[in-house]
């Protein structure tokens, strides 16, 4: 990967069931009103990001897709402060309720909480 570049290449994502389960497993969580983190550090040399955004929780495509790239973006600037962890972020069912500025609010409340909690 390299160490210069704020992409989010595939190397960045959980990409398969076993790198869910293996966060699912043994996770520590953080959660707030739209989201719940699941994190657990990896034996890699760089953070991975994996979203699940049920349905049930946000019924329209674009609503899931746009939270996708809103999570996305945050990941993809603040990777470099991550370190290594796998990282899932999964919506709760109150996100349909929430405006988008909330969602914002609430997704870098998750970061700066995940951030201070692991990378002391």
């Amino acid at each position: 990967m390299k160490t210069n570049t704020y992409n989010f290449q595939p190397e960045l994502r959980l990409l398969n069931a076993k790198d869910y389960t293996r966060v699912f497993d043994k996770a520590f969580k953080l959660n707030n009103k739209a989201f719940t983190l699941l994190a657990r550090e990896n034996n890699l040399s760089h953070p991975r990001l994996g979203l699940v955004i049920a349905k049930k929780n946000l019924k329209l495509a674009c609503q899931r897709n746009g939270i996708k790239r809103l999570l996305r973006e945050s990941f993809r600037l603040q990777q470099k402060e991550l370190a290594n962890f796998d990282l899932v972020i999964l919506t709760r069912r109150d996100i349909a309720l929430l405006s988008k500025t909330d969602i914002i609010g609430y997704r870098n409340d998750l970061f700066a909480r995940f951030r201070k909690r692991c990378l002391k």
